[in-house]
């Protein structure tokens, strides 16, 4: 299937890999132009969540450009240091020649994801393993999630990388030495942060309630504090229970009410109980998330996107407040006119993604 990314739908690139790794992950090959550490943080993190006996076990097989010196140095020396990890790079004659810039670029973007059933999935398109490559640039790409001729993907990816070759100690820290030397093309901008988009005081924003929550595939929570004893309580505005497929009306019950158990799934982490309620004391919807200990995330000061991926199974992701992730979704969503209040006395605000 073809995924589109852009300022009005971000983060599908993510969407993508995080769907092929979905059943796991024993191994993964990226061969991408440019890399970033925050970009490289983030399909780290998904690795993780997706490996269902660790990091270590999975095989990883990185291959990026000096091309421009627009690859961070950091990201090659993040994936170096990662366990059971080969980092390859193109461009390193140009540091005989003490240039940057090649004679002929090296340009692909190349993502396979091999799983432990044997199966192999692909994401091949526009996107370079950077923050803004995975989460807001205008890209496009083809997932497939399952090749049935394994052999022909396998040296497709060969000839791919053909220019390449192992990364050393040497050829790190001579690259690290005559980048900041090297002209600054314009596609090096990919490396800079996501703009904080501006927002308004919450009381600008229209009720959540007025929202009509069920129609859209993803919803994002702003999150502060949170509540219960473990910490893992997120209050919802009245009516998220609908985003989730719930009917819900008694807001006059004064006690705590179960209202629905929507299934949330983390890579390979699937949680089937935790209950959506009615806390008539504070007249808040409550979702109770899992914690870190059971797989989950810390959730202070970030933004909680939910993610519908079939009837009643949401993704679960968590973005620092002020991580390019969370900046491009609350952007989408300003544009969009789709960001609410949490409630009438409530600092928070929550939104949608078409």
């Amino acid at each position: 299937m073809i995924v589109v990314q852009n300022e009005q739908s971000p983060g599908t690139i993510q969407d993508g890999l995080s769907d092929l790794m979905r059943n796991g992950v024993g191994s993964l090959r990226v061969c991408s132009a440019y890399m970033s550490v925050a970009g490289s943080r983030l399909l780290h993190d998904a690795i993780v969540r997706a490996a269902p006996r660790g990091d270590d076990q999975v095989e990883k097989i990185i291959v990026s450009s000096l091309d421009f010196g627009i690859t961070e140095p950091d990201a090659l020396a993040f994936w170096q240091g990662r366990p059971n990890c080969r980092v390859l790079v193109a461009g390193t004659d140009g540091l005989a020649r003490r240039s940057l810039i090649p004679p002929a670029a090296f340009h692909t973007k190349f993502y396979l994801v091999g799983r432990p059933d044997g199966s192999l999935g692909s994401l091949i398109g526009s996107a370079n393993l950077t923050s803004r490559g995975l989460t807001v640039n205008s890209e496009v790409a083809w997932v497939q999630y399952t090749h049935r001729r394994i052999a022909e993907v396998n040296a497709a990816w060969e000839a791919a990388i053909t220019p390449a070759t192992p990364l050393t100690d040497e050829i790190l820290e001579a690259y690290a030495r005559l980048r900041p030397r090297a002209p600054r093309p314009a596609e090096a901008a990919e490396l800079e942060p996501v703009p904080a988009p501006e927002i308004a005081a919450p009381g600008v924003y229209p009720l959540f309630a007025e929202s009509g929550p069920g129609k859209y595939e993803q919803m994002w929570i702003q999150s502060r504090g949170m509540q219960g004893g473990a910490g893992t309580q997120l209050e919802l505005p009245r009516g998220a229970h609908r985003f989730f497929g719930a009917a819900y009306e008694d807001y006059d019950f004064e006690r705590v009410e179960h209202i629905a158990e929507p299934v949330l799934v983390a890579g390979t982490h699937v949680w089937r109980d935790r209950p959506l309620t009615w806390h008539g004391d504070n007249a808040m919807e409550r979702l109770n998330l899992p914690s870190a200990t059971m797989g989950g995330f810390s959730y202070e000061h970030s933004v909680i996107l939910f993610r519908r991926i079939d009837r009643n199974v949401f993704e679960l992701r968590v973005y620092p407040w002020d991580s390019d992730s969370a900046r491009a979704y609350i952007e989408a969503s300003q544009r969009a006119g789709l960001v609410y209040r949490v409630g009438r006395n409530s600092n928070r605000i929550a939104g949608f993604i078409r």
